[in-house]
């Protein structure tokens, strides 16, 4: 009999980022060398819940679960995986938050399902929603970094990692970047494709929005060194429960310094943020405090 951990791979709705970046990980080789492979089904892939229901309760050591929740298929497919999954790894933004999908939880039903043209009512959730997540590895899609050190503490370790660890930092985005602070007023918000920023200074100090200081680490900031800001795939840092409410509250406290104490002004910045949603809780939508809209009346 095999000493190898059995593993599986599935992913639900969504992009196939998530999918890619587990292929095309450098630390894939040394994974799969320790590993026998239940299954492996990307998005389209033809596995049916007979098919899952084969497998042994607890018959596979780790699942690795892509993806968002998002009817009522989904759920019931969660909760038959988990019956046969040891341990489940919560991989991505749309599995650890709900992801860009989770945006779709602010439209009214009605417009949301003519655009989609079915007759589901579009509730996206995150994978923790409805069971429970022994690991996580954030990110959209998880970044290399993160990648390897799941696999190194997952696979490659004698060690078993303690069930709710995050394969990220626990600090935030900002501990990585490594620009300059100058500390400026926010007296207006600024936009990337109409004015660039210094590649040097942070970039909030400079009147870009950027979700760095709430949003985990891990990542090598590699998009600040790209220079564009973090749009918080990664989720909170640990402690925040609302990575948009804290990223608009921190923002909300430099404009309050701004100088003259013009509270007309101070509105008028705060409400030229485009997309306060979408900016704000572009990934982690369906797992805020809101989850979704609420007086939708139809």
């Amino acid at each position: 009999m095999s000493n190898k951990k059995t593993l599986a791979f599935y992913a639900a709705s969504g992009c196939g980022g998530c999918s890619q970046s587990l292929m095309l990980s450098p630390s894939l080789a040394a994974m799969l060398e320790g590993v026998d492979i239940a299954f492996w089904a990307t998005q389209g892939a033809d596995l049916t819940s007979d098919d899952i229901s084969g497998f042994d309760d607890k018959g596979i050591d780790v699942l690795i679960y892509a993806g968002p929740l998002h009817d009522e298929s989904s759920i019931d497919t969660a909760k038959l995986l988990r019956r046969k999954a040891k341990r489940i790894v919560s991989y991505g933004a749309c599995a650890h938050l709900g992801g860009l999908c989770g945006l779709t939880n602010v439209y009214p039903g009605a417009q949301l399902r003519a655009l989609s043209k079915t007759d589901g009512e579009g509730f996206v959730q995150p994978l923790s929603a409805v069971i429970d997540v022994d690991y996580i590895l954030p990110g959209c899609p998880p970044p290399e970094a993160m990648v390897t050190r799941m696999v190194e503490e997952l696979f490659l370790s004698d060690d078993v990692p303690e069930i709710g660890t995050v394969f990220a930092s626990s600090k935030g985005v900002c501990a990585e970047c490594g620009r300059e602070h100058v500390r400026n007023p926010l007296t207006a918000i600024r936009r990337f494709h109409t004015d660039p920023p210094d590649p040097s200074v942070c970039l909030i100090d400079q009147g870009y929005i950027c979700l760095g200081p709430v949003t985990r680490g891990g990542c090598e900031a590699v998009c600040l060194r790209s220079n564009r800001p973090c749009t918080g795939c990664a989720g909170p840092v640990a402690g925040v429960l609302d990575q948009g409410g804290a990223i608009l509250h921190a923002l909300a406290s430099l404009v309050s310094f701004s100088g003259d104490g013009n509270e007309e002004k101070e509105h008028q910045v705060l409400d030229s943020i485009p997309d306060v949603v979408g900016t704000a809780y572009k990934y982690s939508a369906a797992s805020s405090l809101l989850k979704k809209r609420v007086n939708d009346g139809k």
